[in-house]
């Protein structure tokens, strides 16, 4: 009897301890998994994230693309990339790893076309085939960035807004095949996209469905979103702090895009300072981003 029950006693503290550990793993990946925050930047405030758009990577060598934007204070870019060819992936390890030494955050920009708004599953195929890559390379990079532009289509300038409806929608399907395939790849990957600055406004005068931040930045889709108040739309500090207002009253985690070229250079970078001071007093301002790094004066100097 004594025998069977130093048996049964060793057999359940056993099986207690087993159970304890067990929910102490648990709650360490929960915790883990909690402790994880989509962001622009790795900096103490996210209002200080300063990049912007990378375009023509193949021009430079990688670390005088680094080196560029460090010179500029950038501390995050949107890097155009794919994983096509032996070129591209060489171009994307290559860049990733010049871009990081210098302690510049880099999110892969991707779907740089409006094509994947025909056939939204291809969306799946192509981030799940680049975020594949990153894994098996061990790449350090902070997001994705979607550059698919529902306003960029030949038909969307005709379309009555029952077509613009479904334009849109097939956007928000790209959008929705993105994120899962980060959350099968890699889950702990930031997702933001370009948008146009004026979604909100149009689906508040009931001429989109689903253009708010809100339906744009949420759980099933993104964890930012970039207006692009530029192409006219921007120019002065009053013009950016207005058009990026609805995304901001709609508490969608926001990074005001601009563009260099509408301002003069000498100034700018006093007027990105004072867009970022009044735009902190919100919580959902997460930074700036800038179009674009071939577009600055003295990018040919590097």
């Amino acid at each position: 009897m004594n025998k069977f029950l130093k048996i049964f006693s060793f057999i359940f503290v056993s099986f207690t301890v087993l159970i304890l550990s067990l929910i102490s793993l648990i709650s360490l990946i929960d915790k883990k998994n909690k402790d994880y925050q989509p962001s622009i930047c790795n900096v103490n405030s996210s209002e200080d994230c300063l990049g912007g758009w990378f375009y023509r990577v193949n021009k430079k060598r990688a670390d005088k693309n680094a080196e560029f934007a460090s010179t500029h204070d950038w501390n995050y870019v949107l890097l155009s990339s794919n994983v096509k060819s032996q070129n591209a992936r060489e171009r994307l390890v290559n860049n990733t790893l010049a871009f990081r030494a210098k302690n510049i955050d880099v999110h892969i920009m991707c779907l740089e076309d409006t094509v994947y708004i025909d056939d939204p599953i291809s969306a799946y195929n192509e981030i799940s085939e680049i975020l594949k890559f990153v894994n098996e390379n061990n790449l350090d990079i902070q997001g994705i960035h979607i550059d698919c532009e529902p306003h960029g289509r030949e038909d969307w300038k005709t379309a009555s807004v029952e077509e613009r409806n479904v334009i849109f929608n097939n956007f928000l399907k790209v959008v929705e095949y993105g994120r899962q395939a980060i959350n099968e790849f890699r889950p702990k990957t930031t997702y933001s996209a370009a948008v146009a600055w004026w979604y909100s406004s149009k689906a508040k005068n009931n001429e989109l469905e689903y253009g708010r931040g809100y339906d744009l930045v949420n759980k099933d889709r993104l964890d930012f979103i970039i207006p692009m108040i530029y192409d006219g739309a921007g120019g002065t500090v009053e013009r950016v702090i207005s058009r990026s207002e609805d995304y901001i009253t709609d508490n969608a985690s926001t990074v005001i895009g601009i563009a260099v070229e509408d301002y003069d250079y000498d100034k700018f970078n006093n007027i990105a300072q004072e867009i970022k001071n009044i735009r902190k007093e919100s919580q959902y301002f997460n930074g700036i981003s800038v179009y674009s790094n071939h577009h600055y004066p003295d990018w040919d100097d590097f």
